[in-house]
């Protein structure tokens, strides 16, 4: 089997699971690595302010947010197990 792009195979995995599309969730993995980034090697970094300002920008609760995030953690997961 071919090489696997994790966050394309987990965005079409959470586009089935959350009801959004394609494009949609991989528009949330992005919003997510930006605010990562921006909290990288600062004093919020490990706090939950990542999932915080994902969800201002997506208009989704933090909560909602981190549990997309654990979706697409999980989906990643199964993926390269199944791929295995």
């Amino acid at each position: 089997m071919g090489c696997m792009n994790g966050k394309v195979e987990g965005a079409r995995r959470l586009a089935v699971s959350h009801n959004i599309t394609t494009a949609e969730a991989e528009h949330r993995l992005d919003v997510f690595a930006d605010a990562f980034e921006e909290l990288l090697d600062t004093e919020l970094e490990g706090t939950g302010e990542v999932y915080r300002r994902m969800a201002e920008r997506l208009g989704l609760t933090p909560a909602e947010a981190e549990r997309f995030m654990d979706d697409f953690q999980r989906a990643v997961e199964t993926a390269y197990e199944e791929q295995s």
